[in-house]
């Protein structure tokens, strides 16, 4: 008679990342955006509407409040994957009508243009990219891991709608999961391999998702783009964001007067890393044109990050709304940096397991 330990019958709690959390992420990630965007423009452009009377006021965080708990209960009451996408989306959109109140609820007024509000979504905003960022990093899977990311893309199968990509990463799934010392795990994996096998003529085609798509769209026009124009497209934006930063750091040092009170009372921390971005630009240009790309581009990027996180918060204090182009801007152009980086400086041999 076997004997079961008390190590053995210890349930495993222990967390396990969903599969594509990522991508459930990244649409959370970009509706919470779109849609603080999305509201600031909408009552800029309509002169600030209310829903109620002269007592009543509905605020829009209570819409979001309602997606929110919408978003919930979606998971908690369906099995289906979509029912995890819908959430996604709807806790998103739901955030972001709620955090875009968060002037009112900081202040005794209940101020919606208090100017730490705009900081405080930006720095959310900033801290759910690094969450995101966290999940995207690929991690080494174990046995248990494997199982359930196996198990959760069967889903497909109960749906009819399993396609040949996906019964692949399905098996190689199975095979980490076979290197289990438990028994009936390396059972379960077995079983669930003949079951593919044995319906493989069943599976439909695969095809690509929507992001998927999109994601090839762009990659294909950055290789019909070429490296040398690429390579110029970077060479200009640097020289450009080298001139505005050194501009902007001298008319805040040579023209003080003519500045705008609020700038002033921020005009040594503006000067401070204004400066300390423009060397890092600068820095990455000479790298740059004297031909060390990748020592070029690291400059470079860490410039961006520290713009974006350091100095637009800053903006967003004192301009509020109006840094937002900006700062989509230097996205974009990080975004830029970092395709090149990925296309021809660095070895791409690693499997990309993206959600389809």
């Amino acid at each position: 008679m076997v004997t079961i330990t008390q190590n053995e019958r210890k349930k495993i709690r222990s967390a396990v990342r969903r599969e594509h959390a990522e991508h459930y992420l990244l649409i959370s990630l970009v509706a919470f955006a779109v849609t603080v965007i999305g509201v600031r423009v909408f009552l800029q452009l309509t002169g600030f509407p209310q829903i109620g009377n002269s007592v009543l006021h509905i605020a829009h965080a209570l819409w979001g409040g309602l997606l929110l708990f919408v978003a919930v209960l979606l998971p908690l009451a369906f099995a289906n994957r979509w029912a995890i996408e819908a959430s996604a989306l709807l806790s998103g959109i739901g955030i972001g009508l709620f955090v875009d109140e968060v002037g009112k609820f900081i202040t005794q007024a209940n101020d919606y243009f208090f100017p730490p509000a705009l900081p405080f979504i930006y720095g959310f905003f900033l801290l759910t990219v690094l969450v995101y960022i966290y999940f995207r990093r690929s991690r080494q899977e174990n046995p248990r891991t494997a199982m359930y990311r196996a198990l959760e893309g069967l889903q497909d199968a109960l749906d009819g709608d399993l396609d040949t990509a996906e019964a692949a990463r399905i098996e190689t799934q199975l095979t980490i999961a076979r290197r289990s010392e438990r028994q009936e795990l390396v059972s379960l994996a077995n079983a669930i391999s003949v079951y593919l096998k044995q319906e493989s003529q069943q599976f439909v085609p695969a095809e690509p998702g929507y992001w998927k798509r999109v994601t090839g769209r762009t990659d294909a026009f950055s290789a019909r783009l070429g490296q040398r124009w690429h390579r110029a497209i970077i060479s200009t934006i640097l020289i450009l964001w080298a001139l505005l930063v050194l501009g902007f750091v001298a008319v805040l040092v040579l023209e003080p007067p003519t500045l705008e009170s609020q700038i002033v009372q921020w005009r040594d921390a503006l000067i401070v890393i204004q400066a300390l971005v423009g060397a890092l630009i600068i820095i990455a240009a000479i790298a740059w044109f004297s031909g060390r790309e990748k020592a070029g581009l690291r400059f470079a990027i860490i410039g961006f990050l520290l713009s974006l996180v350091a100095l637009q918060t800053v903006y967003f204090y004192l301009s509020q709304f109006q840094a937002i182009t900006v700062t989509l801007l230097q996205l974009l152009f990080l975004l830029i940096l970092l395709d090149y980086r990925s296309r021809y400086l660095q070895d791409n041999t690693e499997v990309n397991d993206e959600y389809t």
